[in-house]
């Protein structure tokens, strides 16, 4: 929902990053209350997720700033794609990063061949490419991440359940061991009781009354 305000920090038209932007948040919105966590719910987050540097820069076209009012800050809002790959990271999944990493791409190439206002400065595939070496080893780095925070939690998950096991089979020793304690005692005292009961018993049957 900031594309608009870039809109009219560049002094554009800022109804159609609006629209696009409240398009893209009922969609994630309808997502999240319908989907369950998992691939689904993820790409589309990744999707809508995109779309807010995509709106920056297509916003931002013409941004001009500076003392001299030479600085073309359209370029500038190009870093917030790597910002959005950071953020997928939270899910520890690598597929919403290269989802939106293919998104990306997919975008800067067409619009550089088909409108490069919209998305660069001036055209040219060379700054496509230079793009893109940023994104992939950006990217590398992220999947990477994701995968050995998964591994981690993956052996967490075994160890609490390792933890889990060990601690309900010590329960259920520690209860048999108390019932058999418990079986022992019960026997004692009952064969005290049938030891000390007839001898009680015949004595004072045989006991003369005074």
């Amino acid at each position: 929902m900031l594309a608009p305000g870039v809109a009219l920090l560049a002094r554009n038209s800022w109804r159609e990053p609006m629209a696009v932007a409240l398009v893209m948040a009922v969609i994630a919105t309808l997502a999240a209350w319908k989907l369950r966590d998992g691939l689904a719910l993820r790409s589309v987050i990744a999707v809508c997720l995109t779309f807010g540097p995509i709106l920056f820069v297509y916003a931002g076209r013409g941004h001009f700033s500076g003392i001299a009012g030479n600085g073309d800050w359209q370029i500038d809002y190009h870093m917030y794609f790597f910002g959005v790959f950071a953020m997928l990271t939270a899910y520890v999944d690598w597929r919403p990063i290269a989802i939106s990493a293919a998104l990306t791409a997919v975008h800067h190439l067409i619009l550089d061949l088909v409108v490069p206002g919209n998305v660069f400065p001036e055209e040219g595939l060379d700054r496509v490419a230079l793009h893109a070496i940023a994104v992939v080893i950006e990217c590398g780095v992220l999947f990477w991440l994701t995968a050995a925070i998964g591994a981690l939690f993956r052996r967490l998950e075994d160890l609490v359940d390792f933890t889990s096991r060990e601690t309900a089979e010590a329960l259920i020793r520690e209860q048999e061991t108390i019932a058999a304690l418990r079986d022992q005692l019960d026997h004692h005292l009952a064969r005290r009781t049938r030891k000390r009961w007839p001898t009680s018993f015949w004595c004072s049957r045989r006991t003369p009354a005074p």
